[in-house]
């Protein structure tokens, strides 16, 4: 794993994705796609079943 920065995503930021071959995709954050991350089938798994849990733990709130 390599983190190089910091990023806080306000509600407007573009988003978008590549899917590059069977097994991993790119996701592109900000306007001129300042910030990206690329993730394998496992690691996107992950993020988004924690991004569910986060969302249920906003609804919650």
């Amino acid at each position: 794993m390599s983190v190089e920065t910091w990023v806080d995503l306000a509600h407007d930021v573009p988003m978008r994705m590549d899917a590059s071959g069977v097994d991993q995709a790119t996701l592109h954050f900000g306007q001129g796609d300042e910030y990206s991350m690329t993730m394998n089938r496992a690691n996107l798994t992950q993020l988004v079943d924690l991004a569910t849990q986060a969302i249920a733990a906003l609804d919650a709130a």
